[in-house]
């Protein structure tokens, strides 16, 4: 419903996997507008036909970009895939799918990672990332600081449109904070 009341339109929402469901990716684009959605194991066989896929197809674009900083070093490919063989009538707007391996060290731990994203957009490699990371770094700006500090995941707050309320306050809470 936040969709349906705002007055966006041409803009890209980047939403976690949460949100990868027909609906939103229905009403994002009655909206006039476009996602770019992670893909996890909560739609299990679109994230399982998105891995088989990239591993026989070829990407359209790819970008290699790596990252040092907080003390960590992270290589990142992303590559964009055709989403011919993927859209269906669950998901017929998809026109990109996207395929991000991350690896690194986290100090001196070593890891990695591949994460899936779907996308109603054809965008290059290079451009995906950077709308990927900019998720992220709001996530982690925002979201990881509402979670961890103020306990917002914790919640015992039933009703959704006090909850609702109660993390725009925290974030109001946020920004005064940062300004000071």
């Amino acid at each position: 419903s936040m969709i349906e009341n705002c007055d966006l339109s041409n803009k890209v929402f980047t939403l976690d996997a949460l949100h990868c469901n027909k609906e939103i990716t229905k009403t994002i684009i009655e909206s006039k507008n476009d996602y770019l959605i992670t893909v996890k194991r909560n739609q299990i066989k679109l994230h399982n036909r998105l891995k088989e896929l990239a591993q026989i197809t070829k990407p359209l674009t790819v970008y290699d970009s790596r990252d040092k900083s907080h003390g960590r070093d992270v290589i990142r490919k992303t590559s964009v895939f055709d989403s011919q063989e993927v859209r269906n009538k669950n998901y017929p707007h998809i026109k990109s799918f996207i395929k991000v391996e991350r690896m690194g060290f986290r100090g001196d731990k070593e890891y990695s990672q591949t994460l899936y994203y779907i996308s109603s957009k054809k965008l290059t490699a290079e451009i995906f990332a950077q709308k990927i990371q900019e998720h992220w770094l709001i996530e982690n700006q925002v979201h990881w600081v509402k979670d961890v500090i103020f306990n917002e995941d914790k919640s015992r707050i039933k009703n959704k449109e006090v909850a609702g309320k109660f993390s725009l306050l925290v974030t109001l809470i946020l920004n005064v904070y940062r300004s000071c």
